[in-house]
């Protein structure tokens, strides 16, 4: 059956990489779509046109096409594209093959060209699915449009579903949660879908100012107030929310003077700055922070009853990282691929790696999950881009990921649930893996043998010999 060469241009246009062919002058002579949605351009855009018009207008500053014409061999380059069309900078994988005639002239040059992103993505993705052993159904965030809230967990997507009614308002909102759970992603998040979205959003983190330093921060100042002031005064955070969102964290720890004078303002609308003899009309949205419960504060007379549900008017509680483990690892992936880019590298991690860190308990929340990913990038070879393994010690202040056990576990010495000291689920399941691994190399000696038996991959195989401290055994001589 003869192929209809009708459907090359067809079937290059599904391809989820861009491709663009030039002949040997470097005029294009071929785009397909995913190269046109990369660069924001459509294909009459580009006929007509070199690579050349693209260097002297500034869109490149090195061409792969050059390098091909001196080598006259294949060329693979990261190609940073600047797209003054779109406001825009980004660095792409290109690779550019020469195609010859019969007399040995260059004809043609064939090119590929993607993202380092959307590399990153189809790696990742192509390694979660290499094995289904450890069932991780998720999705992988979209590289574009830039991601807010990452939300597959149930608490999360109910939170995101009670914002979007939240923030079409002007209501006073109260964000609770631990530290690092990620209360000012949700502020802005709030802020940018409102209508204030244009204006200013303005940040005071009510822990990190010294008390006597507070007043004035917030309020502002006139000229002359105290010794030391600015000559022209200087307007308070509050006055540069104006028309804007005033976002005050960690709000339990603002002193009680400063608590009643934020609730004058609030109630009044107006604002005074220190030293000043009159107020000024101001209109901006309150959100507030805390981590600790502030009723409870309010009860130990720490927090005022009134200035309480003054900011409680819609109350948002982000829980700990470890009560909605649906989220760790499309975090996981969203912070690898934004470090990925920032440190200009392509880094993926196994299966094993996401299923220990989805395991974690994260007692930092998302804070300790982006430092720890930012850790293992930066730690990890460079020329390695696959993590397999997550060294000891590098999460939970030097603990490793999971317990290992330094000595076989027999099969009736397994951790029980009575002693709750040291048990857990994992720390159980773990210990039968390791004794499921001792019992298949005495039987079968080689780790390939294991393998094949536990209907692994050998690469997991050497990873949990390497996770439990075992070492593979020898063969056993022919008698």
């Amino acid at each position: 059956m003869e192929f209809n060469t009708h459907l090359f241009p067809l079937l290059l246009d599904y391809i989820n990489i861009g491709i663009f062919i030039l002949d040997a002058d470097g005029y294009y002579l071929y785009v397909n779509q995913p190269y046109c949605d990369l660069t924001l351009h459509s294909k009459k855009f580009f006929y007509g046109k070199t690579i050349s018009w693209f260097q002297q207008e500034g869109y490149l500053t090195r061409s792969v096409y050059d390098q091909v014409l001196q080598t006259r061999s294949l060329v693979q380059a990261v190609v940073t594209i600047t797209d003054r069309d779109n406001n825009r900078l980004y660095d792409t994988l290109t690779t550019g093959a020469p195609i010859f005639d019969e007399s040995g002239a260059l004809k043609y040059i064939f090119y590929t060209q993607e993202t380092l992103s959307n590399l990153h993505t189809r790696l990742q993705r192509g390694m979660m699915n290499k094995s289904t052993s450890l069932n991780l159904q998720i999705k992988i965030p979209s590289a574009s449009p830039p991601v807010d809230i990452i939300a597959e967990s149930p608490q999360m997507k109910q939170l995101v579903s009670l914002l979007a009614t939240v923030s079409k308002t002007d209501a006073s909102v109260l964000v609770s949660g631990p530290s690092g759970s990620g209360k000012e992603v949700i502020a802005r998040h709030i802020h940018r879908s409102s209508r204030r979205s244009e204006q200013p959003f303005v940040v005071l983190n009510c822990a990190a100012i010294p008390e006597n330093l507070m007043e004035s921060e917030l309020f502002g100042y006139d000229r002359g107030a105290f010794t030391g002031a600015a000559p022209t005064g200087k307007p308070g955070l509050v006055e540069m929310a104006n028309g804007g969102t005033l976002f005050l964290d960690e709000i339990n720890s603002m002193p009680m003077a400063l608590q009643t004078k934020l609730l004058r303002v609030l109630e009044t609308r107006q604002v005074t700055r220190v030293g000043a003899v009159s107020a000024k009309e101001i209109d901006f949205r309150l959100i507030c922070a805390s981590n600790e419960d502030l009723l409870t504060l309010v009860g130990e007379r720490r927090f005022r009853e009134d200035l309480f549900y003054r900011i409680n008017v819609i109350s948002v509680h982000i829980p700990p990282l470890r009560e909605r483990r649906e989220d760790i690892i499309p975090l996981t992936l969203h912070y690898l691929r934004h470090y990925c880019k920032k440190y200009t590298c392509v880094k993926i991690f196994t299966e094993q790696v996401l299923e220990d860190m989805r395991c974690y308990d994260w007692p930092g929340n998302v804070r300790e999950l982006k430092n720890f990913i930012e850790r293992m990038i930066i730690t990890s070879p460079e020329p390695e881009w696959l993590i397999e393994s997550v060294p000891p010690g590098f999460l939970s202040g030097g603990q490793p990921v999971a317990e290992s056990v330094e000595h076989p576990v027999p099969h009736t010495g397994l951790p029980s649930f009575e002693d709750s000291t040291s048990f857990s689920f994992r720390a159980y399941m773990d210990a039968c893996e390791r004794d499921l691994l001792v019992q298949a190399l005495d039987r079968l000696h080689t780790p390939a043998a294991a393998a094949k038996a536990l209907k692994l991959d050998l690469s997991s195989v050497y990873r949990k010999l390497q996770k439990y401290h075992l070492s593979p055994r020898p063969e056993k001589s022919a008698p």
